[in-house]
């Protein structure tokens, strides 16, 4: 059976993939336990406004993604 990852070949590849990567580890247990605090930012809890920021981090990342490796061709 052939292995299914496959990696990037050119800098934006690897550009887009740390950047879902940085995504993903911003969204997990440790960095959420850093960020789950009895806060106030903007009159909103820490973690609402950590939560907006990955949420917006992910969009980004996958507009910058269809961007930068999308297709070329005119539709």
């Amino acid at each position: 059976m052939r292995p299914t990852f496959v990696r990037p070949t050119s800098w934006r590849g690897w550009l887009v993939l740390m950047g879902f990567v940085s995504v993903i580890l911003a969204g997990i247990w440790p960095v959420i336990g850093w960020v789950n605090q009895a806060v106030l930012v903007a009159g909103m809890p820490k973690l609402l406004v950590w939560s907006y920021v990955v949420l917006l981090s992910c969009s980004l990342v996958m507009w910058l993604g269809n961007l930068l490796i999308g297709e070329r061709g005119d539709d």
